[in-house]
């Protein structure tokens, strides 16, 4: 009982660990599919960064444009975007959470292609130690052609939940 007791001690007081752990699966758009990683991890006082891989580009020979958005958000959802919703609507899209904040990717400036990450600077306040929230990339997929460009296809990366720590 007394070793109980000082274990539960001891795990109380040790601090939270930073973590970036992915869940769930991507659906694929041209035999490739996006993927959301991450470069560093969320420490207090730290920038990380959430990356991105998969379909990416501004225009292709197909008059076609990829461009991944971030979202962000504190509360799960499973949604699924119905197959052939949009003409290259694939089967298996699942939104995962609930987005407070849904970022377009830029455009990168030296590749014909957006930007691949997107980096977060977390405060140095030891109040966010422990705080978790959750991360999912968005590639909205565009076919262009004489009248312009409309949208094609709505393709969801695995998601992360990502906690704060030191």
């Amino acid at each position: 009982m007394r070793s109980t007791i000082t274990t539960l001690l001891l795990a109380a007081a040790l601090p939270c660990q930073a973590a970036f752990t992915t869940f769930g699966s991507g659906c694929s758009l041209q035999s490739q599919t996006p993927a959301i990683g991450n470069n560093g991890l969320p420490q207090i006082g730290q920038t990380f960064s959430i990356t991105y891989t998969g379909p990416n580009y501004l225009f292709s020979s197909a008059q076609q444009m990829a461009q991944p958005f971030l979202a962000l958000g504190t509360q799960p959802l499973f949604l699924t975007i119905p197959a052939g919703l949009l003409i290259y609507q694939p089967a298996g899209c699942v939104a995962y959470l609930e987005p407070l904040s849904l970022t377009p990717m830029a455009p990168d400036p030296i590749l014909p292609s957006y930007v691949a990450s997107y980096a977060i600077a977390v405060p140095n306040d030891a109040g966010l130690i422990g705080f978790q929230f959750l991360a999912q990339w968005l590639l909205v997929h565009s076919q262009c052609g004489f009248a312009g460009c409309g949208l094609s296809g709505l393709i969801t990366s695995d998601a992360a939940t990502i906690t704060v720590g030191l």
